[in-house]
């Protein structure tokens, strides 16, 4: 079987080391796949008993990936059906002749129902993965199990912040591949030939630079990437005023839940707290949630949309508190431009604000069309510091003190 030897040779060192997580990062056919899954085919060979949990997003990427690439591995080995065989019945399996075992579950499926301990865990193309997913299945894991990733860097995401250490990854591009074939290998030198001059900003320099070099793009990455976890008595003991923002989306059955959140503004940071997130809530329910926030003659930011202003009389017939309410500033562009101020500070939030958290671990830039633009997803209480940050922008500087 022939090994692509730089891949290779990186997995050998740090599985001698026992890394614990070990990541492929690179572009289109630099080979990462298929190194990590002829690691694991050696091993479950060559150590009986070994278990392996590999993790995709879909059936489809198992049959026309995943498998394609072990058939191909087991023939180049000069394996045959005794050796590895694929089980469809009972749960996705492949069993090796040695007792070793490859179960296979798919993204955002709840994982509980595997047997635990497993060897090693693969989770393919990972960036089609929430933070919460990874967390799920990593709970099968058995002691010492390494764990392998591998993505195309579309986008700077979650696991660039809480697996990557200093040398447990790997960049990789299709020059490291001497197995390509020639008609591949024209494809993308035509691709990098187009983008590698190209400005800046454009599709083709995005293209260029995350499909062959490998290189998280200067278009790529999350929305808002400076963040992290305080106390969350160092946001309420704060002397910074705060504003209150809502981001509405659970009235009529919308699939959007309803937020509220707090900010408060300095210099080049800015703190938040989650007050309240739902999908089955209310007004009743945020109203209440009001009357518990110390009332400092605070300023409140709505959506407007979800018949905004009905909502509000609603809210304000319920609390009673004098908010000095005011809409939200929306129009075209305006969550680009919005995105773009907020990207220079550090958001510093509050640890029980769990949905912003996880929000902020995965609101990325996507691809439509010809062009990035912010997700619609991942986004609810990003929006409301939104809103809170453009007016805060619009206040007299005495209201700021």
């Amino acid at each position: 079987m022939e090994l692509l030897k730089l891949h290779h040779d990186f997995i050998a060192e740090h599985h001698r080391k026992g890394t614990p997580f070990i990541i492929f990062q690179g572009g289109r056919r630099s080979g990462k796949t298929v190194s990590i899954l002829q690691f694991l085919y050696l091993e479950s060979l060559t150590h009986p008993a070994t278990r392996t949990l590999i993790v995709t997003d879909t059936y489809a990427r198992l049959k026309e990936s995943i498998f394609q690439d072990l058939i191909m591995i087991n023939r180049s080995a000069g394996g045959d059906g005794r050796r590895m065989r694929i089980h469809f019945t009972g749960g996705t399996r492949v069993l090796f002749e040695t007792g070793s075992e490859f179960a296979f579950v798919y993204a955002g499926r709840d994982v509980r129902g595997y047997a635990s301990n497993f060897t090693y865990i693969f989770f393919n193309e990972c960036i089609q993965y929430d933070a919460r997913t990874v967390r799920e299945a990593l709970k099968a894991a058995g002691p010492g199990c390494q764990v392998f990733f591998d993505y195309n860097p579309y986008t700077r995401f979650w696991l660039n912040d809480l697996y990557e250490r200093e040398d447990n990854k790997l960049i990789t591009t299709y020059h490291n591949n001497p197995f390509l074939s020639d008609f591949v290998r024209r494809e993308l030198d035509n691709m990098a030939e187009r983008g590698k001059d190209a400005a800046p900003g454009t599709m083709e320099r995005y293209l260029y630079e995350v499909e062959c070099r490998g290189i998280d793009s200067t278009l790529s990455g999350l929305c808002l990437p400076h963040h992290r976890t305080i106390a969350d008595e160092d946001y309420h003991l704060s002397p910074l005023p705060e504003i209150l923002a809502c981001d509405w989306g659970a009235l009529h059955a919308t699939a959007d839940p309803d937020v509220i959140c707090g900010f408060r503004f300095d210099t080049n940071v800015i703190y938040a707290h989650e007050y309240y997130y739902s999908r089955h809530g209310g007004d009743e329910e945020m109203a209440a949630v009001l009357r518990s926030i110390p009332f400092c003659h605070q300023y409140l930011v709505y959506d407007t949309a979800t018949e905004g202003a009905d909502r509000v009389r609603s809210l304000f017939a319920r609390t009673h508190l004098r908010f000095h309410f005011s809409p939200a500033r929306k129009g075209a562009g305006s969550v680009l431009t919005g995105i773009r101020n907020l990207q220079p500070y550090e958001i510093c939030v509050t640890a029980s604000s769990r949905h912003f958290l996880e929000e902020l671990e995965n609101y990325r830039f996507v691809q439509k069309g010809d062009t990035l633009q912010p997700s619609d997803n991942w986004n609810h209480c990003c929006d409301a510091l939104r809103y809170a940050f453009d007016l805060w922008t619009m206040l007299p500087r005495t209201v700021k003190k």
